[in-house]
């Protein structure tokens, strides 16, 4: 167990971010006629913006990362277009297509990104069922920079409040990305924590006191020093994720 003062520590926190979005965006590579291949090494090993782009449990998928940028819709609008054609590109290299799909057919394929020790161990811990699920869902994660675990705790208290709103928000599939991703997160509705050692403790009884990104809550506080949304879904539209970004942000400083 974590005692508090370490646990603390797992979090980056920088005032200099303070307000400042980043964006994660979750996509599959597909084949000429739409089936999922794992193609992310032959994608990650094209794409020319390295440092931008990551691998995913699933070697189907692939994920985009925005750099932090200060709320301005332009420069968020030129982010996530650049990074999209910039993926283009490389998933051309590799012979498939980038594609926003919210929930990929239930016959695809399994393999996972097979450079990751991490991953590995997830994967010897879950059912076929579980893998499956966790295979088929991409989703958009939105962060939110903040100074402080205080200042954070704060921020996501009163998000929390607004989980069913913003899933209706980003919602593409019926509702069929968000029961996959209980299946394999079990719990997954954010909880309130009435103080950061209210945090802590339940850190300690849910098991992610040693490791943040343990927790799979659809609203968490991420180790990188942000409140973290994961409750949208996948769109081409960038301005609909602009308008969840503007949603998120007007609650957090309300």
């Amino acid at each position: 167990m974590q005692d508090l003062e370490e646990f603390r520590r797992q979090f980056c926190f920088n005032p200099a971010y303070r307000g400042y979005i980043g964006i994660e965006r979750e996509m599959f590579l597909v084949d000429v006629h739409g089936k999922p291949v794992p193609k992310s090494p032959q994608f990650l090993e094209a794409v020319s913006d390295r440092g931008a782009w990551t691998y995913e449990l699933s070697a189907c998928q692939v994920e985009h990362r925005t750099p932090r940028l200060p709320f301005d819709i332009r420069p968020l609008r030129f982010a996530l277009y650049h990074g999209e054609s910039v993926g283009r590109e490389a998933a051309a290299k590799a012979d498939c297509r980038l594609v926003c799909l919210e929930v990929a057919p239930a016959d695809m394929c399994l393999d996972v990104y097979p450079h990751d020790k991490r991953y590995a161990r997830i994967i010897e811990s879950l059912s076929r069922e579980k893998l499956a699920a966790a295979c088929r869902v991409a989703g958009t994660h939105l962060h939110f920079g903040m100074g402080s675990l205080e200042e954070a705790l704060a921020a996501y208290n009163r998000l929390v409040p607004m989980v069913d709103h913003l899933l209706e928000l980003g919602n593409h599939s019926q509702g069929r990305r968000l029961e996959l991703y209980r299946l394999v997160a079990g719990h997954s509705r954010p909880p309130i924590y009435r103080s950061v050692e209210h945090f802590h403790e339940q850190a300690v009884a849910r098991g992610f006191d040693r490791n943040p990104r343990d927790c799979w809550d659809l609203i968490r506080i991420s180790h990188h020093g942000t409140v973290e949304v994961r409750c949208f879904g996948v769109t081409v539209d960038c301005d609909e994720i602009i308008s969840w970004i503007t949603a998120c942000r007007a609650q957090i400083l309300s």
